[in-house]
């Protein structure tokens, strides 16, 4: 009987010894669980409010240029750009002609003649030089569009010749409204350029801004003659018409040039076109000095 309560002693003393292990494993790992409850949703919360990573971009290649960029300066400074890529279209400069023409002076436009056509020899070759342009192409361009007159007007298709800006001014302002109007030493389309403005009718503002297209479209084309093509507006079938035009008043305006060998004329039209232009070249010249 008393081994039997012995047994029975040890048996509830190791089961008592047993639960104590139990319960003190239980109470160690009990913290490790609650932690690993607590911290599992805040890093898969983590997870998911963390950005996907950024891919490195391959940084573009710069375009590579087949034709050079033209810069020409003013007097005062103020640049223009036109470019020119077989990659691609780079920017245009606008059409507007403030975005074209050189700041003026009131000193330089006082100190123009007083003469039409003198005054439009002086504001194109001023342009020329100011754009970059080839000598004597831009008073060529006059030659054949004005005959060298600062305020020659052409209204619904009748050509005037003002002798005096005012005078001018008043036959521009009185045009009736559907007529077209070409105006001033380059022939500007008013009605498209110069809305509700006369500045086609100051030399050197319209001078400047036909400067600053051509310099603009020999750039963008690498070429002189579409860039004259473009000025007159006409279709890739005109350019050797218009290239002859112009060559025969070059030839007065610049004897020594060869910008436009390459193209064949009618020898007989270009000597009526070189004597028109050099008597009103001399005219001009007369006026100047």
């Amino acid at each position: 009987m008393r081994r039997l309560r012995r047994r029975m002693g040890l048996r509830r003393l190791a089961f008592s010894a047993l639960t104590a292990c139990f319960l003190s494993a239980a109470s160690f790992l009990t913290p490790s669980l609650s932690w690993a409850a607590d911290t599992r949703p805040a890093a898969t919360q983590q997870r998911r409010a963390a950005p996907a990573p950024v891919r490195a971009s391959t940084p573009a290649q710069p375009r590579r240029a087949t034709a050079s960029a033209r810069t020409s300066r003013s007097g005062n400074g103020r640049q223009h750009v036109a470019h020119r890529s077989s990659a691609g279209r780079e920017p245009r400069l606008r059409d507007s002609s403030q975005d074209l023409i050189p700041v003026l002076s009131q000193d330089m436009r006082a100190s123009l003649p007083s003469d039409p056509r003198a005054a439009c020899l002086a504001a194109t070759r001023r342009a020329e030089e100011i754009h970059g342009l080839p000598r004597g192409l831009l008073t060529a361009i006059a030659l054949a569009e004005s005959g060298l007159h600062a305020y020659a007007l052409s209204i619904g298709g009748r050509a005037h010749f003002p002798q005096t800006e005012e005078a001018a001014r008043a036959l521009y302002t009185s045009a009736p409204s559907g007529r077209s109007i070409m105006a001033g030493c380059v022939q500007v389309n008013a009605r498209v350029h110069a809305r509700n403005s006369t500045w086609p009718l100051d030399p050197m503002a319209s001078a400047d801004w036909a400067g600053g297209m051509m310099a603009r479209w020999a750039a963008e084309t690498g070429s002189w003659p579409e860039a004259l093509r473009r000025w007159h507006g006409g279709s890739p079938a005109s350019t050797q018409r218009l290239v002859c035009r112009v060559r025969a008043k070059m030839e007065v305006t610049n004897p020594d040039s060869t910008l436009f060998d390459s193209y064949s004329c009618n020898d007989n039209l270009a000597e009526r076109t070189r004597r028109n232009g050099a008597a009103h070249l001399a005219t001009a010249q007369r006026q100047t000095y």
